[in-house]
Parts: structure tokens; sequence; C-alpha cells
């Protein structure tokens, strides 16, 4: 005698074999997705260090032979330590390092220090606080020029 037999509805195979179609689209899509993605990210990259090498760079500190034998004449021992050399600038980093008893601002990494009018040391202001500083500054120095001191 024949067991029962199992019947499997026509809505289910389609079901599984739909599932199977949207699955196998959705991997090819994927893949050419990927493939389309990865491939100008060499050509970007190229295109971002050309446009940095274009881009107007901030001037270097020191400009001259003069500048720099004065900065190692007020260096303790007469020395300045070359940090880092950017080839595609064509300049030389230099390290300069300060006991923090010796730095009396409260400055956190990336701050730049300036003399104040009074001659202490403090934080220079950055964006557009140091724009606005900077033209109260060439104000300050117009006046003096045209009304004396």
């Amino acid at each position: 005698m024949k067991g029962p037999t199992r019947y499997v509805p026509f809505w289910a195979v389609q079901f599984f074999v739909g599932a199977f179609i949207v699955l196998f689209a959705v991997a090819l899509v994927a893949a050419l997705v990927g493939t389309a993605v990865r491939g100008p990210t060499a050509f970007f990259d190229e295109l971002g260090k050309t446009v940095s090498r274009v881009a107007p760079q901030p001037a270097a500190d020191l400009r001259s032979d003069d500048q720099v034998r004065s900065v190692i004449r007020a260096m303790p021992q007469g020395r300045l330590r070359v940090g880092a050399i950017v080839e595609e600038q064509d300049r030389v980093v230099f390290t300069i390092t300060a006991d923090r008893s010796a730095v009396h601002a409260a400055v956190r990494p990336g701050d730049e220090l300036r003399l104040a009018r009074d001659g202490s040391v403090e934080i220079a202001p950055t964006g557009i606080p140091a724009v606005i500083d900077q033209l109260q500054r060439a104000l300050e120095e117009l006046k003096r020029r045209f009304f004396g001191p």
C-alpha cells in the first residue's frame, strides 16, 4: 500500500522561485555597483591630490635663511629639530618643544600663540574672530600712522 502523497501548492513554488530571482538580482546589482564605485576611486584620489597641490597653501612662517638663523640662535643650545619634510610643498617642518610651566596660556593642540599688545603670550584667535582681530589691529596701525602714538 502506498503512503499518502504530499501536495506542494503552486503558490509556494512560485514564492520560492520568485525569492530566488529577487536575491539573484540584488546580488548582481550589488556586484555591478561595487565595481562601478571601486573603479573611479583611484581617479578621485589623484584628483584630490592635484587639487590640494593647486589650491593656495598657507605661507611658510620662515621665508629666508636669516629668519631660520635667528630662530636657531633663540633656541636653547642653538639647536632646532627637523620634524618632517613635506615633499609636495617643498617644505621643512621644525619641532619646537616647551615645558608646560613656560606656557602660561591654557592651550590645546592646534592653538597658535602670539605676543599680546602688552607683551604677554596669548592664544591667537582663529576663524572669524581672527579676521575681526586682524581688522582691529590694522585699524589701530592706521590710527598710529596718521595720528601718531
